[in-house]
């Protein structure tokens, strides 16, 4: 059985996004779109003003992060540090599912 850990990664975006850069996000919402669909990535929060971009994701290593943010369209116009977390608490986590059966 495979264990499987929550990681976050950090990302330093360009501060000024040139044509190039900025004809990059359609690519890169839909392969953030399709991660979150499966189940892969858990979160993914932009800031305009910090230049920064977070991303939680499900992966069994460090090395499997790196292979899925290979895939990021974006990935050769950012640098980023991954850290594998203890935990991480939301406010879906912490109210239960409420189901009419």
């Amino acid at each position: 059985m495979k264990i499987l850990y929550e990681y976050m990664v950090t990302f330093d975006l360009p501060k000024y996004y040139d044509e190039e850069f900025t004809s990059l996000i359609p690519a890169q919402r839909a392969v953030v779109n399709k991660l979150m669909k499966g189940g892969v990535l858990t979160s993914y929060a932009v800031s305009l003003e910090s230049s920064k971009l977070w991303v939680t994701m499900i992966a069994g290593s460090d090395y499997e992060v790196k292979e899925i943010i290979s895939g990021f369209p974006i990935i050769d116009k950012v640098s980023y540090i991954i850290s594998k977390l203890a935990f991480r608490n939301t406010v879906n986590s912490l109210v239960p599912n409420f189901s009419l059966n």
